[in-house]
């Protein structure tokens, strides 16, 4: 996961390492608008993302809408903060909560 601004001194996108799951069926595959899972390696800090754009593919934008540690909610955990634009590839997101899309 990749935060998609610069910051700090040194002006570079800030990397977070996320645990990575297997490619599931292609129904488990997200659409702009759903809520991901995110979680740290280490499995302790999860990140909820709101997908918002396409970026290319098996890559997606989103916002960090909330980040857990435990029962702890947080603000901001490994850098990141909430409301932070960060790009999720498709290996990282270990759930998907569907929002409400049109039937194909």
């Amino acid at each position: 996961m990749q935060a998609r601004f610069a910051r700090g001194i040194a002006q570079t996108p800030l990397t977070v390492a996320a645990r990575e799951y297997p490619l599931a069926e292609e129904a488990a595959m997200p659409e702009v608008g759903d809520l991901v899972t995110v979680y740290s390696q280490d499995l302790e800090t999860e990140f909820n993302i709101r997908l918002n754009a396409v970026a290319g593919p098996g890559l997606w934008y989103g916002v960090i809408y909330a980040i857990n540690r435990g029962a702890e909610m947080l603000v901001v955990a490994e850098g990141l903060e909430l409301d932070d634009v960060v790009s999720v590839r498709r290996q990282e997101i270990a759930a998907v909560i569907r929002a409400d899309h049109p039937s194909h």
